[in-house]
């Protein structure tokens, strides 16, 4: 094993991947089981039903957050990861897109806010207004923290990065439900609302700080090369409209569950979800660190294939083992979080896990796409995604319930990532799922 870590971290690439994953890797963890401690204790005040209506209330935080960003985050992480690697500071491209996207968040806030009502009678059954109007305000905070957090990604501070994730937030707020006494008149909406004022003032609190620490630090000598001046938006709309279908895949299925059933079956299936997750963790502390290696390495072929190399070998050495841990104790990991009957939820996770799994050997795909000016087929992979995803939900959803979400999340998880997949190797010659990296494209690309 010794043998095998060394050999790894041999080169540049392999120290610098694990270095930095393993500091995303901590964290994901962290706030993974952060997240675990908030379904719990949700599950404990409210049950299953707590769970529905706060996984609901948040995805549309997730939906406004978005909207928000306008893919801005990422055009933010190409460009000052291209002037960190010129070792020259970024203040002026930071503060035009952190401008723009407080006042999206501000608009996107107000409009969820006047619609609070007929969201509420959209996607809930016994849910009161104002759990919707906490997330409506919740959507300014969040998405500013998650803005500053790309700037730690783009700049290589993967510890900082990791702090200002909403997994971090999560922690935070799972210990406060988890230690301060409710009275047992809560009831699940109370619950639900409780977590998402924590989620405003904490998330508040992570953007203050860091505001004040990335300002501090994009002092000397300032980027000149101004190419995004006038364009930001521009830039910003393809990987807005790719980052807005991945969300469409990701949460498409718990907004028609939604729409369909009560909240408790949602609780459910978003425990069984959250779980299944365990095995793309690795995957997302390699995402984090591969995005600004690959955009100063785009034009450097040797250099990507051996970033992808090892990015297969450790998904092969942790998401594979992770995959059969979560298969074996499936059952017993639902009935953690105080599922009545896992045992029938268990073949939605044997579902799932296979998407996770699949999306996890795929590799970076779409953020090789996005970081080498090939953020236009990276959106039409994810548009024509999100339309099968959609189909899929309204068909199968009604007839199998949670079991049909998982149907159709898996169906679309699989084919968006062997299509970009595709895509990847097509445009680099780069392929970085396990037992395929020695494969290369002869011609120059």
């Amino acid at each position: 094993m010794l043998k095998r870590i060394e050999q790894f971290t041999d080169s540049p690439t392999g120290l610098a991947l694990a270095k930095g994953g393993s500091i995303v890797l901590f964290f994901k963890v962290l706030g993974a089981l952060g997240g675990y401690i908030l379904l719990y204790s949700i599950s404990k005040v409210g049950g299953e039903l707590a769970v529905g209506i706060y996984e609901v209330a948040f995805t549309v935080v997730l939906i406004g957050a978005t909207l928000s960003r306008w893919g801005l985050d990422t055009v933010l992480v190409r460009e000052m990861a291209r002037d960190q690697h010129e070792n020259l500071a970024s203040k002026t491209l930071y503060l035009s897109v952190l401008k723009r996207v407080f006042i999206l968040s501000v608009f996107w806030a107000s409009l969820t806010f006047v619609c609070a009502s007929l969201l509420t009678n959209l996607f809930f059954k016994e849910t009161p207004t104002h759990v919707l109007i906490t997330a409506a305000c919740s959507i300014i905070p969040f998405t500013l923290m998650v803005l500053n957090a790309e700037v730690f990604r783009a700049t290589g501070k993967s510890l900082l990065f990791s702090l200002n994730q909403h997994g971090t937030v999560y922690v935070l707020i799972g210990i406060i439900l988890a230690f301060v006494p409710f009275p047992e008149q809560y009831t699940a909406a109370a619950a639900a609302q409780t977590s998402l004022f924590l989620l405003l003032g904490i998330s508040g609190l992570f953007f203050l700080w860091s505001t004040v620490y990335i300002l501090n630090t994009m002092k000397g000598e300032q980027a000149t090369t101004q190419g995004w001046r006038g364009k930001l938006f521009s830039l910003g709309t393809p990987m807005l409209i790719s980052s807005s279908l991945f969300l469409v895949i990701s949460w498409s299925d718990t907004l028609m569950l939604g729409y369909y059933l009560p909240e408790g079956d949602v609780g459910i299936y978003r425990i069984v979800f959250k779980i299944v997750t365990l095995i793309t963790f690795t995957q997302f502390a390699l995402n984090t660190v591969v995005a600004p290696m690959v955009s100063a390495l785009r034009n450097q072929r040797e250099e990507l294939y051996e970033m992808a190399a090892k990015v297969a070998q450790l998904n092969l050495y942790t998401a594979g083992p992770t995959f059969l841990l979560v298969l074996f104790l499936g059952p017993f990991l639902i009935g953690i979080f105080g599922v009545e009957n896992p045992v029938a939820a268990y073949p939605w996770l044997i579902l799932l896990a296979f998407g996770q799994l699949t999306n996890a050997f795929a590799g970076p795909v779409m953020n090789i796409l996005n970081m080498t000016g090939y953020e236009k087929s990276a959106r039409n992979t994810m548009l024509v995604t999100a339309i099968l995803n959609v189909i899929l939900n309204v068909l199968l959803i009604p007839q199998f319930g949670p079991l049909g979400a998982a149907i159709a999340t898996t169906i679309t998880m699989i084919g968006w990532n062997v299509w970009a997949a595709l895509l990847v190797f097509k445009y680099h010659g780069v392929i970085a799922v396990p037992f395929f990296t020695h494969i290369r494209r002869n011609e120059k690309g």
